[in-house]
């Protein structure tokens, strides 16, 4: 179908869902919005996204626990439960709707990162997406040792270089066939199949990745940085991206900033 105006297709809008954490909005004191804890919560809200023909979901991130006045938020993620964990259950008991997970730059590995985001696609037949952040504070980074120690733009430089490590994993696989044989099992046609080396200032790393390629070959990746560092690696890396403007002026701002 065409628009009969302009003789193009007509633009379609894409829909995601977000599974709140803390804020004024979201933080209930009725019993009934439930537990942010249980899986229950989470496999209702996928599936009552994926009725209304969401395109996807997304997992934010928290790797700190969120309390106040010293005590722990209970309809809050507490902390968060592991984002992988997440998606991998709901990849089971949904059919179509994208799984997109919040999975930190600053305080990961790329082969981990890699090795985990591959095995999400094939659980979930192609559906998974990677919103890629980093993290500056000392109070996070204080669970890994860290804390504080990248400034705003090393953190950019290593996310850059985490997500390109990461794509040469992903396509360390690239072409390569898995064939099945009766007596001696399971074999590669190509024994060079997910070998690579990595030489870079943050990641110096080489092996086999150990992940055959999933069907979408690599996870669809977003960015949702808002400052100017941000906003260079969401323009050069990413499919899609988070905006918090909310008004039109400062959306077409936004937009045209990126798009330049």
């Amino acid at each position: 179908m065409t628009n009969p105006t302009t003789g193009k297709p007509p633009k379609q809008i894409h829909l995601a869902a977000h599974f709140p954490g803390v804020n004024n909005t979201t933080v209930w004191s009725d019993p009934r919005a439930g537990s942010h804890i249980e899986f229950s919560s989470f496999a209702h809200f996928a599936r009552t996204a994926e009725r209304a023909k969401f395109d996807f979901l997304f997992l934010a991130e928290g790797l700190r626990l969120r309390e106040q006045g010293g005590r722990i938020y209970d309809l809050d993620v507490v902390g968060r439960p592991d984002t992988f964990t997440v998606l991998s259950a709901l990849a089971a008991v949904t059919e179509r709707i994208g799984l997109t997970g919040t999975i930190n730059s600053t305080f990961n590995e790329p082969y981990e990162v890699a090795r985990q985001f591959a095995s999400l696609d094939h659980l979930s037949a192609g559906r998974a997406a990677w919103n890629v952040v980093t993290s500056w504070d000392a109070f996070t980074g204080e669970n890994f040792r860290r804390g504080g120690f990248l400034p705003e733009d090393q953190r950019y430089a290593r996310a850059q270089e985490f997500l390109s490590t990461a794509v040469e994993l992903f396509d360390s696989w690239q072409g390569d066939e898995i064939v099945a044989d009766r007596e001696s099992g399971v074999f590669l046609t190509d024994t060079k199949a997910g070998s690579f080396a990595h030489r870079g200032q943050h990641f110096d790393i080489s092996g086999l990745f150990n992940v055959p390629r999933s069907p979408q070959g690599r996870p669809v990746v977003f960015q949702a940085g808002d400052s100017d560092e941000g906003r260079e690696f969401a323009a050069a890396e990413a499919d899609a991206i988070f905006s918090r403007h909310s008004t039109l002026d400062a959306g077409r701002a936004f937009y045209a900033d990126v798009k330049g």
